[in-house]
């Protein structure tokens, strides 16, 4: 049954919907920036390094390695210019009497002496006319026994026998040069002849076996190296310095890729310096 319109209630009239809340909106945090290899750094780390290593690590002078001990200007500009040439060329530091200056007193000489760890003792006919080069030995001798330096003997053109007992021109020389002292220090014969015993008695070389020069110096520098611990150390970089310039050569690598790749991404990780140091480290090991 249908209710007449006028007897219907009156519509009421409808509110507008409220819109929701505002929420407090927070601001956005930027994502979390992964830890990356900051090129540019290690770049400005390298250059500086570099420029001090230039500028105060390698201006230090070299510890003298070997000593050559030797009598006549014969022998120096010849034979004993040969030896030297030789070891030099091989990167061994070597000092000699002719280094130097005249008017120096012993103790100078004995410094270079007390420096080096191994020595070369050139003997000759007339190796006994010196006494500098007899002093010489005894202070040799004596830093044998000490453990502190090693002593190579070389018998050039003139019998290993004729010097450990004495005898031939070498004998005949060795009384000229004792006679040549004054009474106080006639005691100083004992000394050389103890020491030039004890120091030719060692493993050395000869000329009755190497009978020609060229052979005789071929033969000394492959004893030096077989002597020397960590040969070469005079011009021979150590480890860290050979990583260290591995890392520079590296960091050339951004500057040179682009002549030859397209994408040089790759030589700005760390990646392509960890594998050329590694590089380095395989080639001291086996080369």
């Amino acid at each position: 049954m249908e209710v007449p319109a006028e007897q219907q209630p009156p519509l009421l009239p409808m509110e507008p919907p409220q819109p929701p809340p505002l929420q407090p909106v927070e601001p956005a945090q930027p994502p979390p920036q992964p830890l990356g290899f900051n090129i540019s750094a290690f770049y400005l780390l390298l250059i500086s390094f570099s420029l001090f290593y230039i500028l105060v690590g390698r201006h230090s002078p070299p510890r003298p390695q070997l000593f050559v001990n030797f009598w006549g200007k014969e022998l120096s500009n010849g034979f004993v210019s040969h030896v030297v040439k030789a070891l030099e060329d091989a990167g061994v530091n070597v000092s000699i009497d002719s280094n130097e200056l005249k008017g120096r007193d012993a103790e100078t000489l004995f410094k270079r002496i007390d420096n080096s760890i191994i020595a070369l003792v050139i003997f000759s006919d007339r190796f006994s006319e010196s006494e500098w080069c007899l002093n010489e030995v005894v202070r040799m001798d004596k830093r044998v026994k000490d453990s502190k330096l090693r002593v190579i003997p070389v018998f050039y053109r003139v019998s290993t026998y004729d010097v450990k007992n004495f005898k031939g021109k070498f004998g005949s020389a060795f009384e000229e040069t004792v006679q040549k002292q004054s009474p106080e220090v006639t005691n100083m014969a004992e000394h050389w002849m103890s020491s030039v015993k004890s120091v030719s008695s060692k493993a050395g070389l000869t000329s009755e076996v190497h009978s020609i020069d060229s052979s005789l110096v071929d033969a000394i520098v492959e004893d030096v190296k077989r002597q020397l611990p960590d040969m070469l150390t005079g011009n021979k970089l150590s480890i860290l310095e050979e990583l260290f310039f591995a890392l520079v050569l590296a960091a050339l690598g951004k500057f040179v890729a682009p002549l030859l790749f397209d994408d040089t991404s790759f030589f700005e990780t760390p990646q392509w310096f960890v594998g050329v140091s590694l590089l380095v480290l395989v080639h001291r090991r086996y080369f």
